[in-house]
């Protein structure tokens, strides 16, 4: 049976890393020559400081999912991913999306999937209470051969997060909605190989409903969490799934995680793809879509507004003197070490 992995599929999140490596490199010592105050770069959402306001600009796109979405006929649901997926990383900094402009590439002038893609868009802008500022309908023949949909947000920081945790915190999860925008190229190359469509019915899972599934927007819910200064640290989990939790903790600290049983979805692509269980949990969110540090103290009430929006609250573990690992269990068993 073949063995499925995100490089194999045409995803090196080695090389991925070298790249924004050999970017920031440069990129600071752009910002290091000009005088400009930077602050957080390689983080989620970096900041500039103009007039003593700490203002965040972010990109983010859905990516192969609107491969997918289109042959489901389910561009909408790209237009609502490019919001969701930047204010839920943006937030992750403590910053405060405000408005977006978007980015359409097609490769003919087709006005049925721009429409769907700019209701979405603007769906999902009103659950995020972000204004829209404008955008780019790019036409592209020859260049692009399906639908591409990237956003970019403004959010301003009131204040900058300092990375206060410490060795017990808590570390907790909310609930995703399904794969999110991520891990698209690799659950497309294992049904591609199995011949199977992404309408068909696996072990009593409807494909074409998980592939669907929107990105929960958690921007909301976090804003509130800092409002009330709650939260010590925050990971979107994205690309690169939980490597995204090295973002958030030292050099002299491990995170020992226990976590969820994930939804069957995971297991069905897992299974198909015969994808080792640690690279699943460096591709796919798997159940977890946001991943908090919090003071032991505080747990109840993050727990009570994170339920408060229809999310599920997970106590994922504990913060422990180590050396930035991220240790993973299921049911007591080890499962990756990142």
């Amino acid at each position: 049976m073949d063995n499925w992995s995100y490089s194999r599929a045409g995803v090196d999140l080695f090389k991925h890393r070298s790249m924004h490596k050999h970017a920031l490199k440069l990129i600071e010592d752009l910002n290091k020559e000009l005088g400009y105050d930077i602050n957080g770069l390689g983080g989620y959402a970096a900041s500039i400081k103009l007039n003593n306001r700490s203002i965040v600009l972010h990109v983010d796109g859905v990516g192969t999912k609107t491969i997918v979405l289109q042959k489901l006929g389910r561009l909408r649901v790209a237009g609502w991913d490019c919001i969701a997926m930047n204010v839920n990383d943006v937030v992750c900094d403590n910053a405060k999306p405000i408005v977006v402009v978007d980015y359409i590439a097609m490769p003919y002038s087709n006005e049925e999937i721009f429409r769907e893609v700019i209701e979405g868009i603007t769906d999902a802008a009103k659950v995020a209470k972000v204004a829209i500022l404008g955008g780019e309908t790019a036409i592209l023949p020859d260049l692009v051969s399906g639908v591409d949909v990237v956003c970019t947000v403004l959010a301003i920081k009131e204040k900058e997060k300092i990375n206060r945790v410490e060795i017990g915190d808590i570390v907790v999860g909310i609930s995703s909605w399904g794969l999110h925008a991520n891990g698209y190229s690799l659950v497309r190359k294992i049904l591609e190989s199995k011949g199977l469509s992404y309408e068909a019915t696996v072990e009593g899972i409807n494909l074409a409903e998980e592939l669907a599934k929107p990105v929960a927007i958690y921007s909301n819910l976090m804003l509130e969490l800092q409002e009330k200064e709650l939260v010590k640290a925050a990971a979107h989990i994205t690309g690169g799934a939980f490597l995204k939790l090295k973002r958030i903790i030292r050099h002299d600290i491990d995170l020992v995680l226990e976590i969820p049983e994930p939804p069957k979805i995971f297991n069905v692509i897992m299974k198909l793809g015969n994808v080792p269980l640690n690279e699943m949990y460096k591709v796919f969110n798997m159940g977890v879509g946001m991943v908090l540090i919090i003071n032991e103290n505080n747990l109840d009430i993050v727990k009570k507004i994170i339920e408060k929006y229809g999310f599920t609250f997970y106590k994922l573990g504990k913060v422990v003197e180590g050396n930035g690992k991220i240790i993973l269990n299921i049911n007591n068993r080890a499962v990756a070490t990142l």
